[in-house]
């Protein structure tokens, strides 16, 4: 579909229907399960179901759902200026999950204006705490770099899925991006901003790394 027949044309209800999270879903959980048990893997997105928890896919202890309240996402969304398409999905999304979360007895953590970015992440890192400290982790820097690079190119590679459709228009090697700095320094947490197309020319390294 066009984003004008998907955004504007549909009813929310079936946006809600043409999403991907439930078909992708399992899909993710397929490919999680094909992956190597080592370095830690963070699986992330509404296209996972909480249904992993009560299945036994997930364990309770390994995972956490970011749940903003009603009040907080239409704030946000008000902020960005969305379309009405995106936004009606958006919240519809999110109820969705929520419902979710409850049926299944996923843990979550509640978003709102009480906590910034850094108290979000204090929230997430200790509930993952025990997770974290058992490992298995990237012990050296060539580990770290190579896990970083493929993040990079996961990222130059949805940029360019994009614009190889049809309707898209634009050349997907000049977009610029935001991507890690692969020094492999364990504090690094720096980012550089590249054309996706400069990506092939070597190591993302912030200035001074």
């Amino acid at each position: 579909m066009t984003p004008t027949q998907r955004w504007e044309e549909a009813t929310p209800a079936e946006m809600l229907e043409m999403s991907l999270h439930a078909e992708r879903g399992p899909m993710v959980v397929d490919d999680l399960r094909e992956l190597p048990v080592s370095p830690v893997i963070v699986a992330e997105g509404s296209t996972l179901s909480p249904s992993v928890v009560s299945s036994g896919i997930a364990d309770p202890s390994r995972a956490v759902w970011l749940a903003p309240t009603t009040e907080f996402q239409r704030a946000q969304l008000d902020e960005r200026g969305l379309a009405r398409g995106p936004r009606e999905l958006y919240l519809l999304l999110a109820k969705a999950i929520a419902e979710s979360t409850e049926e299944h007895a996923a843990p979550t953590l509640s978003v709102d204006e009480s906590r910034g970015i850094d108290e979000m992440t204090a929230a997430v890192e200790e509930a993952f705490a025990v997770a974290l400290a058992e490992g298995p982790r990237a012990e050296t820097s060539a580990a770290r770099r190579a896990l970083l690079r493929e993040g990079n190119e996961a990222i130059a590679a949805q940029v360019r899925a994009y614009y190889a459709r049809p309707w898209a228009d634009g050349d997907a090697e000049s977009i610029l991006r935001e991507f890690i700095c692969e020094c492999g320094e364990t504090r690094c947490g720096a980012s550089v901003e590249l054309a996706v197309g400069d990506l092939t020319s070597g190591p993302v390294l912030a200035p001074g790394h």
